[in-house]
């Protein structure tokens, strides 16, 4: 897949190898013009040194271009590859469903999304042209020397090819730890995040020493991985570099005796010599470049483990369409759901109702019943069976995952809020316009809230809105589902941290829905038996089960859970539902 990012740029890496060839090519070329101009020298034949000095600056101008034009037409991609890379995966996060995280860590995921995307810019960039550029200096560079001297060239072979052979051993213990260290970096990331985003938790059980100490853990692993591959780079890479200048010993050992004896002459040494010390950067950069290839090549493999998750999208490539604009009939027959992680242990069981279009029910229960699971199970966070639960008779499984959810407004029981203006959290996806944010703050009762805060609408609520009360939170995000104007409301249990003079007004705002022209279908999940006082229905869960159905008086009449729960909260003074 990663061949595909690099594909739409075969143009730009043509034309910079064959400014890095041209690059080696002058290269190789002016120790030629340098030992010409010695045995011009040496032969008395000084006129012939000016040509060959005005060759040499212009070969130097000349390499300064086309090697900046190479680095230009390598590193520019890398850039690019990069932000579609991070696009890419950011888009594909967004598409994937709560499942894929649970078993992943936040931390993990946020290294990977930035710093191994870097790492994928340096692999393509630098360690490409590094790579192409050794490929083509290193032949070049013998194959000028094997012209001036066999034996010279295959001694000096000797300590290169040790040099090599002791690298490429050193490789094959760096990828593992190159791998392990970015996978320590992403659990102190995962750390680090959890600590910032638990910080009162932290500092209210006083836990910062405990905490400090994981991260030292963490940290310390991260740090004795990191001193390992420093230990193998600082001894094993640079024996490429100390490889060249052995070399350029064996050229003197040799190649000395050699122009004595008249074998060679001292313009051909010199040549040699000037080669060789070509030779040394290459070599040099050999250790950096193929580091640069194996933490390239491990997050590479980090990131499309992630590019490569499938997304749970059972509708196919041919979803069903249902019409838009009224709240739909939707139907449970038989449902029962487990989560992925626990397939044996059914959170609903055998859950079959009927919910007309634009009915406003109520979905009542104790703690554990499943109330939260059907929301998810609503808004499609997790699929449900096929066949179990139907809208406008059709599998809700069948339609379009996107085209569905655009048709929902899910208000959680825990909202989150974005640091950012409360006008920008309700408006959410779209672009605030004031008139129908003002509509949809007064409806979710912000009113009175918004008055007393500084900049009204314009408020910065702060990280995960810490600047606003609990009901406040509550109700931004009852104003965000509001503002919608959805075919489904999903309200899970939001009138929790609400008032009672609020919370009539709220119900009261619900209960108008189903007076509009496309009303939708309304779910009200709630523990507070005041939020059903309009529901045309209400379900009552108990242990993943439907236990009864019916209206508030029929409910509250008859013995069970909802009963029970009536007499316990108007005995502690809830208001009555009929009340």
């Amino acid at each position: 897949m990663f061949r595909v990012y690099a594909w739409q740029h075969r143009g730009s890496f043509a034309a910079g190898a064959v400014c890095l060839a041209l690059t080696n090519y002058l290269t190789v070329s002016i120790p030629t013009q340098i030992g010409s101009a010695i045995d011009g020298l040496a032969a008395g034949s000084a006129g012939v040194v000016p040509g060959h000095a005005v060759n040499i600056a212009l070969m130097g101008v000349a390499i300064i271009v086309v090697r900046t034009l190479s680095r230009v037409l390598f590193f520019n991609p890398g850039r690019d590859m990069e932000y579609a890379l991070r696009g890419d995966l950011f888009a594909r996060l967004l598409s994937q469903q709560p499942g894929f995280y649970a078993g992943r860590r936040t931390g993990d995921i946020v290294s990977r999304a930035s710093n191994d995307i870097s790492w994928t810019r340096a692999l393509v960039g630098f360690g490409t042209l590094q790579a192409i550029n050794i490929a083509m200096a290193v032949p070049l560079t013998f194959w000028k020397m094997f012209g001036i001297s066999m034996t010279l060239t295959l001694a000096a072979l000797v300590p290169i090819s040790l040099g090599i052979v002791i690298a490429q051993i050193s490789i094959r213990r760096v990828f593992p730890l190159m791998r392990r260290n970015q996978e320590e970096l992403g659990e102190i990331s995962n750390h680090v995040l959890e600590s910032f985003q638990g910080i009162a938790s932290i500092q209210g059980f006083v836990a910062e020493d405990a905490f400090e100490t994981r991260f030292q853990v963490k940290n310390e692993a991260w740090f004795a991985t990191g001193m390992r591959l420093a230990v193998i780079r600082t001894l094993a890479f640079p024996i490429l570099g100390f490889s060249g200048g052995f070399a350029l010993f064996i050229l003197i050992r040799i190649g000395g005796p050699m122009a004595v004896s008249g074998a060679l002459s001292v313009g051909d040494i010199a040549a040699f010599a000037t080669l060789l010390a070509a030779l040394l950067p290459p070599l040099r950069s050999m250790g950096f470049m193929l580091s640069v290839w194996q933490r390239g090549r491990a997050a590479l493999e980090r990131i499309f483990e992630l590019m490569d998750s499938p997304i749970d999208r059972p509708e196919g490539d041919s979803p069903v369409s249902t019409p838009v604009g009224r709240g739909p009939e939707i139907v449970l027959n038989a449902l029962t759901f487990a989560y992925p992680d626990a397939p044996d242990d059914p959170i609903l069981h055998d859950i079959s109702l009927t919910i007309p279009s634009g009915e406003t029910v109520g979905i009542f229960g104790r703690t554990g019943s499943g109330k939260s699971t059907l929301v998810r199970l609503l808004s499609r966070l997790y699929n449900p069976p096929a066949g179990s639960m139907m809208v406008d008779g059709v599998d809700i499984c069948a339609q379009d995952l996107h085209t569905w959810r655009r048709r929902l407004a899910v208000v959680p029981q825990r909202p989150f809020l974005f640091s950012d203006t409360i006008a920008a959290n309700i408006a959410l996806a779209d672009e605030p316009a004031h008139e129908a944010v003002a509509q949809a703050a007064a409806l979710a009762a912000l009113d009175a809230d918004l008055s007393a805060l500084p900049d009204g609408l314009e408020t910065v609520v702060g990280e995960r809105g810490i600047m606003l009360s609990g009901g406040q939170r509550q109700r931004v995000a009852l104003a965000r589902g509001l503002h919608r104007q959805a075919d489904v409301v999903v309200l899970d249990d939001v009138l929790s941290a609400v008032d009672h003079d609020n919370e009539a007004r709220l119900v009261a705002t619900l209960a108008g829905l189903s007076d509009t022209d496309r009303a939708p279908t309304t779910f009200i999940v709630s523990n507070r038996l005041s939020a059903f006082r309009y529901a045309s229905m209400i379900a009552v869960l108990d242990g993943g089960r439907l236990v009864d159905v019916g209206t508030h008086e029929e409910l509250a009449a008859r013995e069970g859970v909802y009963r029970e729960t009536w007499l316990v909260q108007q005995d502690d003074g809830v208001e009555a539902v009929a009340g």
